[in-house]
C-alpha cells in the first residue's frame, strides 16, 4: 500500500506484477474497476468563520488528492490555509475525526463520524477519478486470482 503514484512507479519498473491505483494522470489503458468520489469532511463540531482561510488536514504535498483539493479551492478563489500534514491517512483521519481541520476525501473512506460539509461551508465540488488496475500477470491462475479481485472491489464498493 502507498501513494498512487508509488505504486505505478513501482509497477513501471518491473518491481510489482500488478497495481490497484487511483488514476492520476492522462494515462490509459489498465483494468477500470470503477469510479472514486471525493467530498470535504469534517468532524460534526468543526467551526470555520466567513473569511478565514479554510484549514485544511492533508498528506504530503504531493498527496494526489490534496493537489484537486487545493485547485478546486483556488479556481473558486476560496483561501485556505494547511494547519497538518499527515505522514499517513490515519493521521489525516484523526486530526479531521479531532476537528482541527477539513479535509477531502474519498466518500468511501471518509472517517467514521466525519461529515460532508460542502454546502455548509461553499466548497467546491471535487471531481470523480477511476481505480483502475494494471497488470503483467498472464498465467491462468494469477489472471483469474486478478479477475476475482477486481470482482471483489466491484462488489463491494457503496452505490453512488
Amino acid at each position: 500500500m502507498d501513494n498512487s503514484r508509488e505504486l505505478l512507479d513501482a509497477f513501471d519498473r518491473g518491481e510489482l506484477d500488478a497495481a490497484i491505483i487511483r488514476r492520476e494522470d492522462d494515462r490509459r489503458g489498465g483494468e477500470v474497476l470503477g469510479p472514486e468520489h471525493f467530498g470535504w469532511f469534517a468532524a460534526s463540531q468543526f467551526e470555520h468563520r466567513h473569511g478565514d482561510p479554510l484549514r485544511l488536514a492533508a498528506l504530503s504535498p504531493a498527496c494526489g488528492v490534496r493537489d484537486i483539493a487545493t485547485r478546486a479551492l483556488d479556481a473558486a478563489s476560496i483561501p485556505w490555509t494547511e494547519v497538518f500534514l499527515g505522514g499517513t491517512s490515519s493521521m489525516v483521519t484523526a486530526a479531521v475525526s479531532a476537528g482541527l481541520a477539513v479535509s477531502a476525501f474519498s466518500c468511501r473512506l471518509a472517517p467514521p463520524g466525519a461529515v460532508e460539509v460542502s454546502q455548509r461551508f461553499g466548497l467546491p465540488p471535487l471531481p470523480s477519478t477511476e481505480i483502475v488496475m494494471f497488470s503483467t500477470l498472464t498465467d491462468a491462475k494469477s489472471r483469474e486470482a486478478l479477475r476475482a479481485l477486481a470482482a471483489g472491489f466491484r462488489e463491494h464498493r457503496p452505490s453512488s
